[in-house]
C-alpha cells in the first residue's frame, strides 16, 4: 500500500469535503459523517490512514434538495454524480475531482474512478416493528438484484472476511453472471421509489440502507438531531453526539482496535496521481 499517494489522495479529499460543506451551509440543509469516515473522526481524528473516501449521509429531504441543486449547478472542478444524471451506476451520490484517479481491483472487473465522495440519502422506516421487518425484506431484495445486476463491476469477490451467506450469493453470481440480464437502471429507480415510502419527519428510525453494514446502520432518528462538531484533519465536522454508540453496532466492541490487513485493503486499489502539481 502506497502511503504516500493515499496522503495526496486525502489531500485533494479534504478540498473535496470543504466544497460539499459549503454547499450545504448554502443550501442550509444537515449532513453528518457515516461509517468509517465517522471511525476515523473518533479514532484518529482525521480519515483512516488506509481509507479511500469519505462518507456523509443526509436527511432524505436534505438529500433531495442537495441533488436537485447540484444536478443543476454542477460544478466543472469538483463533479456532481447521481444515477439520475449521469454514467454512475450505484444509488447514491458522489463529487469528484479528476486529479486523482482509483483504481478497484476487487472486483471481477477492474473498476477506475476519480477521488471522490459518498453521500447517502438517511431514509425513514415503519414504526411498527412488523411493517419494518416486512420493510426490510424487501429492500434487501431490490439491493440483491441492483447488486447483481452489476455483478462484475461492483461486487468485491476478493473479500474473504464475508458472513457464509454473502459468500454463497457472491459464489452463484460468478457462475450466472447476473449481469447478463438484469436492468442496473430499472432496479435504481425501484429502490429510489422504495427507500421514500416511509417519510424521514414521520419515521421514529432512520438507515443508511446504501451503506455497506446495511440495517446495521439502522439507528433512532433522534440521534441525527443532535449533531456535534468532530476533529477532522483541519476541519471540524457534524456527526451524532452518540458516535460510539453507532460505532459499537458497526463494528463491535473492538471499534477502536485495526482491523486485519484484509480488511484495510479490501478493495485492492492503486492511486494514480493524475494532476501532477499534487507531487510538487
Amino acid at each position: 500500500m502506497d502511503f504516500e499517494k493515499r496522503r495526496i489522495l486525502h489531500v485533494v479529499d479534504e478540498k473535496i469535503i470543504r466544497y460539499f460543506v459549503s454547499v450545504c451551509e448554502h443550501l442550509d440543509i444537515s449532513y453528518t459523517i457515516l461509517g468509517g469516515t465517522l471511525l476515523g473522526a473518533v479514532r484518529h481524528k482525521g480519515f483512516i490512514p488506509w481509507d479511500d473516501d469519505v462518507d456523509f449521509g443526509l436527511p432524505r429531504p436534505d438529500y433531495n434538495k442537495l441533488v436537485r441543486y447540484l444536478i443543476k449547478n454542477n460544478s466543472t472542478k469538483y463533479e456532481f454524480k447521481n444515477f439520475k444524471n449521469s454514467e454512475i451506476k450505484t444509488y447514491f451520490s458522489r463529487i469528484e475531482s479528476k486529479s486523482i484517479s482509483i483504481i478497484d481491483q476487487s472486483a471481477e472487473k477492474k473498476d477506475s474512478r476519480y477521488a471522490w465522495i459518498d453521500i447517502f440519502p438517511l431514509d425513514g422506516m415503519p414504526n411498527n416493528k412488523i411493517l419494518r421487518k416486512i420493510h426490510q425484506f424487501n429492500l434487501l431484495r431490490i439491493r440483491m438484484l441492483l447488486q447483481y445486476s452489476q455483478f462484475s463491476k461492483i461486487v468485491n469477490v476478493n473479500l474473504t472476511e464475508r458472513p457464509i451467506f454473502e459468500r454463497v450469493l457472491i459464489g452463484l453470481g460468478k457462475f450466472i453472471k447476473p449481469d447478463r440480464f438484469l436492468n442496473t437502471e430499472y432496479y435504481n429507480w425501484k429502490l429510489d421509489v422504495c427507500l421514500q415510502r416511509y417519510t424521514f419527519a414521520n419515521s421514529d428510525y432512520v438507515v443508511n440502507f446504501m451503506g455497506a453494514y446495511k440495517f446495521k446502520e439502522m439507528f433512532p432518528k433522534s440521534f441525527y438531531e443532535n449533531l456535534i462538531d468532530y476533529k477532522f484533519e483541519s476541519l471540524q465536522l457534524k456527526a451524532p453526539q452518540e458516535a460510539n454508540k453507532i460505532l459499537f453496532q458497526m463494528y463491535g466492541a473492538n471499534f477502536m482496535q485495526p482491523p486485519s490487513d484484509m480488511i484495510k485493503n479490501k478493495h485492492f486499489t492503486k492511486i494514480i496521481i493524475n494532476d501532477k502539481d499534487l507531487v510538487n
